[in-house]
């Protein structure tokens, strides 16, 4: 027995130096092991960069602003990355190569809404809009016929006119983006029209009263095209900038060498036209820019565009029945500004405000083997302010609803207007 004690006390001594031997990593496990630690470093150092820079924008924007936002916005702009960074090494490494790194905060629906209907917006493949529209003139005018006898009495015929117009438009538009700066879009108008003449003074009688209604449609408009290309994108000191180049044709039914005629029984005191245009005849160029600079929660926006009509030739532009005059119309060109402001209330809707003014110089016609002569009354001056409402019913489909209210007498008293718009 006393034999074997020696040799049971040298067994643990030896046993140790092997269980310690056994227990060290091999030079695999080790390399193993740095590589999923410096993928943790990669991924947390990836994760604060992007905050870095976030941070950085955030704060240039509140300094061209003046205003103070609270950090919590931060959190509610990059969930992912912040909450990458509240965890663990490990969980945030073993996370880290499924996530998608969120560059800049998605915008709402409701302003991604604003930006289509205000300016351009590049980050959808196709945009179909389906609009109806309605708009209201009514239009005065006193008509004397005859002379002023002792510069008190009026010896003649007085007539006052009216003019109710009553325009019904439905838009289908398609918008295609090309690339992450080029649009492009096609818009089919169709037209139902309703204008009511009416005419005091019948007959020689001041009591009389007479009226004739005219009717069209519905009827397809004028076709245009556009391509709308970004030449800025929006940046702390610049606003986002787009160029637009439009075309229209002359596919709807024209105005000129439509007969007026005499209304039966109005003794010639009212004449009205045979029947309603629904377009102008002639091809039409435009060109313009539009601009929107973000000033959350706020989203300023403003255009500027020329309208060029090109000349016509037609078989016959005198009005007069049974009268056929061949001859040339160059309509007037116009020039259009406008300017609003839209507040984004939440993430699914908005209101806007805006004006718009557009200037139209005199149209020209001129007949077969004439000079040119200008139409008096043909110029214009049409301004309007507008209110919208901009509703997000989903991810891709939204609402907008507008009323404008015309500030001259050339603009139409009342527009409202109504437009689905889905995106895919």
């Amino acid at each position: 027995m006393r034999r074997l004690i020696p040799h049971l006390l040298v067994l643990p001594v030896v046993a140790l130096p092997l269980a310690v031997q056994a227990a060290e990593p091999t030079v695999e496990e080790l390399n193993r092991r740095l590589a999923e630690l410096q993928q943790r470093y990669e991924a947390q150092n990836g994760a604060l960069q992007v905050m870095e820079a976030r941070l950085r924008q955030l704060e240039a924007s509140l300094q061209a602003s003046g205003t103070a936002q609270p950090a919590r916005l931060l959190k509610a702009s990059y969930p992912t990355q912040l909450a990458a960074a509240d965890q663990p090494v490990g969980a945030a490494a073993s996370a880290a190569p499924e996530e998608k790194v969120v560059r800049e905060a998605p915008a709402s629906r409701s302003a991604e809404a604003v930006y289509q209907e205000q300016h351009a917006l590049f980050d959808r493949k196709f945009t179909l809009e389906a609009g109806l529209t309605y708009s209201r003139s009514d239009r005065r005018q006193l008509t004397l016929n005859g002379f002023l006898a002792l510069d008190a009495i009026f010896l003649g015929n007085i007539s006052v006119d009216e003019v109710k117009a009553d325009i019904l438009t439905l838009d289908l538009t398609g918008r295609y983006t090309l690339s992450d700066r080029m649009q492009m879009d096609l818009n089919l108008p169709f037209l139902y029209r309703s204008t009511t003449y009416q005419s005091g003074g019948a007959g020689g009688a001041s009591t009389d009263l007479i009226e004739h209604d005219v009717t069209l449609g519905p009827e397809l408009g004028d076709v245009s095209a556009g391509v709308y290309y970004q030449l800025f994108k929006e940046a702390a000191s610049r606003p986002d900038v787009v160029w637009n180049v439009r075309v229209k044709a002359p596919t709807g039914s024209d105005p000129y060498g439509v007969e007026i005629i005499e209304v039966p029984g109005s003794s010639g005191n009212l004449r009205v036209p045979r029947k309603l245009p629904s377009g102008n005849g002639v091809w039409a160029l435009s060109t313009g820019l539009s601009f929107v600079k973000t000033l959350d929660p706020a989203i300023l926006f403003a255009n500027v565009g020329y309208f060029y009509n090109f000349e016509g030739d037609f078989g016959d532009i005198d009005s007069r029945p049974d009268t056929v005059t061949p001859g040339s119309v160059k309509l007037g060109d116009s020039f259009q500004y406008g300017l609003g402001t839209a507040f984004a209330l939440n993430e699914r809707m908005s209101l806007s405000l805006s004006y718009s003014q557009r200037f139209t110089a005199k149209s020209k016609t001129k007949r077969a083997g004439e000079g040119w002569q200008s139409i008096v009354g043909s110029d214009a001056n049409a301004a309007s302010l507008n209110f919208g409402v901009t509703y997000a019913l989903a991810e891709r489909d939204a609402l907008v609803f507008n009323v404008g209210s015309g500030l001259t007498p050339d603009a139409p008293d009342v527009t409202v207007g109504a437009k689905y718009v889905t995106t895919f």
